[in-house]
């Protein structure tokens, strides 16, 4: 890297700054996801083995492997991996993973960044594909039972929209929270031990024990954070124990999760999340009275979203 920036798809990567820019927005990134993706790009096209991109992200640190799947997660979120046609980070099953995006090298601006483009909070929410649409109702209650409870658990069926609602209402809580706002996604974990070691990741603890809920309870105490667990079914149990624990010895911490199913953890605040509402199959509407209703005015946004970035 010769301190040009590097450019892929609609960013533009600024190493020395540690920055990802999508546009003129700074990328929401942590460190150990931008570790991994510099060390991607610097190789564009290769195969980077598991074991090389743990051993340069974690120096010194041992690591599962379950922790570099997480970060990865992370990186391709931010990224809108899969969304409209995007492909950067490809899993080599057995190998590692490689970055597959064809990438270019452009002088950088002549006027240095601005300190405050670079400063992006005390988070690591994504920004959305989307705008939320529909979901105004439950944001405003969500929001409401985060201020009077310390957890709060968004319940449906898979694809109801879950994640989206609470990333939707986490964003509007970054302000309330001194310590920031944390998004642990828990879809890649196999093993429900691990949960407590990848939110210790996430948060940058870091934790060596074969038992690291107390440590990582420890490190909470005099924290006053928002941490949302999204996707918590495979690994309710382990879920609920964290949550007790936290809620028992962090009381500034407070936990928004997405689940198809409650934790049952005491103090729980169940939010049921159901369909947007969509016209019924017998009516006759027009155009006009149809996009009245955000299930079709969602259906509508996404085919426009995806006609534009496919031409």
């Amino acid at each position: 890297m010769d301190g040009r920036a590097i450019s892929f798809g609609p960013f533009r990567l600024f190493v020395a700054q540690r920055l990802l820019l999508e546009g003129d927005t700074p990328a929401r990134l942590g460190n150990r996801a931008f570790d991994i993706l510099t060390a991607l790009v610097e190789r564009a096209g290769e195969v980077v083995g598991k074991q090389e991109l743990m051993a340069r992200v974690w120096q010194k640190t041992f690591v599962e492997e379950s922790n570099l799947k997480m970060q990865v997660s992370a990186l391709r979120r931010a990224l809108g991996d899969g969304q409209g046609g995007r492909r950067f980070v490809a899993n080599i099953p057995g190998r590692g993973y490689s970055f597959v995006a064809p990438i270019s090298f452009v002088e950088p601006p002549q006027t240095a960044i601005p300190a405050a483009t670079m400063h992006v909070g005390a988070h690591n929410l994504p920004y959305a594909a989307t705008r939320m649409i529909g979901r105004e109702e439950a944001m405003a209650a969500l929001a409401s039972r985060l201020s009077s409870g310390r957890i709060v658990t968004i319940v449906g069926p898979g694809g109801i929209g879950k994640t989206t609602v609470a990333l939707a209402v986490a964003e509007r809580l970054i302000g309330s929270y001194g310590d920031g706002v944390w998004l642990v996604d828990l879809a890649p974990l196999g093993d429900p031990r691990l949960v407590p070691s990848a939110v210790a990741t996430v948060l940058g603890l870091g934790i060596r024990t074969e038992n690291p809920l107390p440590s990582l309870v420890a490190g909470l105490r005099d924290r006053r954070l928002l941490l949302v667990l999204d996707t918590c079914e495979h690994v309710i149990a382990a879920v609920a124990a964290l949550g007790m624990a936290v809620l028992r010895s962090a009381p500034g911490v407070t936990i928004l999760a997405t689940s198809r199913e409650r934790l049952n953890v005491a103090g729980e605040a169940e939010y049921r999340l159901g369909p947007l509402s969509s016209p019924q199959r017998s009516s006759r509407l027009t155009a006009a009275e149809a996009s009245a209703f955000p299930a079709v005015q969602l259906f509508v946004e996404r085919v426009s979203r995806s006609l534009k970035t496919s031409r």
